[in-house]
């Protein structure tokens, strides 16, 4: 961008003028279809959503407010303000915002995107950092978000939305036109393949003994090597796996409290119910309550 002051009536007026050949380097094969907008804060932003994933569609959340622990794609990150989340579809990931500061944050969830060289409703590649910085570009991701935000909820023009987020994926791409934000591609990690292992089996009976067993290390060794790569412990993990999991199932499905906790891995509902509330603050019933209640 290039800028030029004149003056005009003794008030100075700036102009600024598009970069010949300016582009963008994500090349969109097929744009993005807005599904939703949410914001979260205050007694929401404190009830943690563990892990879970989307299938059929990506999300970007941003985070204007408060700091938080997110475990994406089997990476944990310690977010603040400013930050700029992305979940490609097909990857689970876990949100929690540190209790004595609380989130106040954004998430737009889409569907349809197709960029060249990507699957369809992924926005960064496996090796890009989901965790973005906004820096130079907080103000206009916020008043993106925020204008969404208000469209959708006062059933604004579709037309209007549609651009809108373009502009939000473009915004995305600058940031992603750093060079720093790659991550390690190593070659076999234990911790990461025992993450793999949990994200498989998360339903069945089984403990840190049991998967020590199954990858031929001492119990010690193969809980260090988790929390190196993830971030927590593999139990913490499992935990909060199935906790997600039973979220998901609450929210989406009539299914009793009883039949969830057998179908993500407890076999007795007290186990479950303890479990569910240390996570999430709430009981699976009051969880449920609270989320349909909106």
């Amino acid at each position: 961008m290039t800028g030029e002051r004149r003056h005009c009536g003794g008030a100075p007026v700036i102009q600024r003028f598009m970069r010949p050949g300016a582009s963008s380097s994500l090349i969109v094969e097929h744009p993005a279809e807005l599904l939703y907008m949410c914001r979260a804060e205050g007694t929401q932003s404190a009830m943690p959503r563990a892990m879970h994933r989307h299938d059929d569609r990506a999300e970007i959340v941003f985070i204007r407010e408060g700091q938080g622990t997110h475990i994406i794609g089997g990476h944990e990150y310690r977010t603040r303000r400013g930050d700029v989340l992305i979940y490609n579809s097909g990857i689970l990931h876990d949100e929690s915002a540190r209790p004595e500061v609380g989130i106040v944050a954004y998430c737009c969830g889409f569907r349809g995107l197709k960029l060249r060289g990507l699957p369809v409703n992924h926005l960064v590649p496996e090796q890009g950092s989901p965790v973005l910085a906004s820096g130079e570009h907080h103000a206009a991701f916020e008043g993106l978000m925020q204008l969404l935000y208000d469209q959708v909820g006062q059933g604004g023009s579709a037309e209007v939305c549609h651009h809108l987020l373009q502009a939000l994926i473009q915004l995305v791409g600058r940031l992603l036109e750093r060079p720093e934000l790659r991550l390690e591609s190593p070659g076999y990690d234990l911790g990461q393949e025992v993450r793999r292992y949990i994200d498989e089996r998360y339903a069945e009976a089984i403990d840190l003994q049991v998967m020590a067993q199954r990858f031929k290390v001492s119990p010690y060794h193969l809980a260090h090597r988790f929390k190196a790569a993830v971030g927590c412990s593999p139990i913490h993990y499992l935990i909060r796996r199935r906790v997600g999991e039973a979220q998901s199932l609450l929210i989406n499905t009539p299914l009793s409290v009883a039949e969830i906790a057998e179908q993500v891995g407890y076999r007795h509902p007290s186990y479950f119910n303890t479990a569910f509330k240390r996570v999430v603050g709430v009981t699976p019933g009051g969880y449920r309550k609270r989320y349909l209640s909106g």
